[in-house]
């Protein structure tokens, strides 16, 4: 047969790196020669330059995987295959060339067919509420079972043209606060925990090496569904893990926030208390008013309020009073954190708050 062009070269070099493997170039030819049964005399052909026409289409098509971010050069000479590579083999039937008037199809191994067992195994402990195709696109979007980490319920909505509403009577439907026996996601979550300095941005590619994962699928989402299954500790292992992972990587660090936080004010107030003994529960309803955090000391149930820059302007703080009001009226002390407190007066604010959690009244302000 004649020697393939570059961009019949392009998708089979892929498939070669699917395992996750690094290769050397020389390996990669080997694999290619086999595979397009290339003979001797083919091999040995050289172009007007005096280079090997064979070796050389095989380079220009490594550096166009590379250019494109699906492989990556761990060192001198050898290739191995990114989180995006292997997305590109999981959710596409197709891998297009750079360049060339005609994009080159490829036949897909059949492992690398479908959402993965991890996706599968969160579908079934989802019960009957992932049924519809289209209720399980929300919920992965919702919990960041996905590329993109967790996204809000209004992006959601805007994304699926359901009301918020639904989306929050579609994520009662589907909690379960106690599995059993969920085999692959405790592995995943032993995995993850065991590795606390791992790359959120190498996550999917990880565990797609393990055979956990065949798409991507992003720190934040294994952190929910460790929440969401009832795995309480490992989840909190994971929060911290992200948060101590801030600003590494490239990857936005808004998809990385983990729910329920709405903030990353939110989680470090929350690793404190941790850190501190007590245990805080995010996003906690206390009374008829959801509060950031809520602790239970001596039986006395506190609830923390974590106030970013927008605090105090307009209705907001009439508003914010009068619920504070309510929540002392039913039992609850009361903590409001100012932002600005916690940032340029950090030690006497975190004092002022392990304080304020062992005193007896209700308590406006820290710091």
């Amino acid at each position: 047969m004649p020697i393939p062009s570059t961009n019949e070269l392009i998708g089979p070099l892929l498939e070669e790196l699917a395992d996750g493997a690094e290769r050397s170039t020389r390996e990669l030819w080997e694999r290619l020669a086999l595979r397009f049964a290339l003979s001797g005399e083919e091999l040995a052909e050289r172009a007007g330059n005096g280079r090997y026409v064979f070796r050389d289409r095989v380079a220009w098509a490594r550096t166009r995987l590379h250019k494109r971010g699906l492989l990556d050069y761990p060192r001198r000479t050898y290739s191995r295959i990114t989180a995006a590579g292997l997305e590109e083999l999981a959710f596409g039937t197709e891998v297009h060339a750079v360049a060339g008037p005609v994009p080159v199809a490829v036949t897909l191994p059949p492992t690398f067919i479908g959402p993965g067992p991890l996706e599968r195994e969160l579908r079934a402990l989802t019960g009957p509420a992932a049924d519809e195709r289209a209720d399980w696109d929300a919920i992965r979007m919702l919990n960041g079972w996905g590329a993109e980490g967790v996204l809000s319920y209004a992006e959601v909505a805007g994304r699926t043209e359901r009301t918020v509403a639904d989306l929050l009577v579609l994520g009662r439907r589907c909690r379960r606060g106690d599995v059993g026996e969920a085999p692959i996601l405790d592995a995943v979550l032993a995995f993850v925990c065991a590795h606390p300095w791992l790359d959120p941005d190498q996550v999917p590619f990880h565990l797609a090496q393990l055979g956990f994962a065949w798409s991507r699928f992003s720190i934040a989402g294994v952190a929910e569904a460790a929440r969401r299954f009832g795995r309480e500790p490992q989840w909190r292992m994971i929060v911290r893990q992200i948060a101590t992972a801030r600003g590494r990587g490239t990857a936005d660090d808004r998809w990385r926030l983990p729910r329920p936080f709405e903030s990353w004010f939110e989680v470090e107030v929350f690793l404190f208390l941790d850190d501190h003994g007590h245990l805080a529960r995010p996003q906690e309803y206390a009374g008829r008013y959801r509060a950031d955090l809520v602790v239970e000391t001596d039986g006395r149930p506190v609830v923390i309020e974590c106030d970013g820059e927008a605090w105090h302007r307009g209705d907001r703080a009439d508003r914010d009073r009068a619920r504070e009001h309510d929540l002392m009226g039913d039992g609850f002390t009361v903590v409001r954190i100012p932002y600005d407190a916690w940032t340029r007066r950090t030690a006497s604010t975190q004092a002022s708050l392990l304080d304020a959690l062992g005193a007896q009244g209700p308590l406006r302000s820290v710091g």
